[in-house]
């Protein structure tokens, strides 16, 4: 059974909102990364950009972490930078300063739109059947136990509630 909810679909959009913002600053720290970074050869580039949109291998044996909340595209750069010289002493006035040519990566993300339509669906998994009343009544009647049954059954997930268990005995261990 699926039902509408706004009161659930106004907690979702704010959720979803703050949880953006959070992950635009993770973001913005990305893309300074990613700009960082150099590369002497554009299959290096290209490989790091395949790292970075999931395709690679992920961080110590981790699957890459895609964003959620936003889209992240990459591409590469041909650029040079200034690097030093090979020889020591002072240069000649009329050299001119060491280049390097390679490649940074340039990473720009878009944040994500919510949908309105995805917000403030409850699912609910019941026995009942649909001539046990409409699906309204049905989670009324589940949102009623919350008041009545759950609060009786309060002081169980208390952590003061759960003594902890010491057996010393090896056949008490085995059984």
């Amino acid at each position: 059974m699926v039902v509408p909810s706004r009161q659930l679909a106004q907690q979702q959009i704010q959720r979803y909102t703050a949880a953006q913002g959070q992950e635009a600053e993770a973001v913005a720290d990305h893309g300074r990364q990613v700009q960082a970074r150099w590369f002497a050869c554009l299959p290096d580039a290209e490989a790091a950009i395949a790292e970075y949109e999931g395709q690679g291998p992920g961080h110590r044996g981790r699957r890459a972490r895609l964003w959620r909340y936003h889209a992240v595209r990459y591409r590469s750069v041909a650029d040079t930078r200034r690097t030093r010289r090979a020889r020591r002493g002072r240069p000649a006035k009329m050299d001119p300063p060491p280049l390097a040519s390679g490649y940074r990566l340039v990473g720009e993300g878009e944040a994500l739109t919510n949908p309105e339509a995805d917000n403030g669906w409850t699912v609910l998994a019941t026995t009942v059947s649909a001539e046990g009343g409409a699906d309204g009544e049905i989670l009324e009647a589940y949102q009623d136990q919350n008041t009545t049954v759950a609060s009786g059954f309060r002081w169980i997930k208390h952590p003061a509630a759960i003594a902890p268990v010491w057996l010393e005995k090896p056949a008490r261990i085995a059984a």
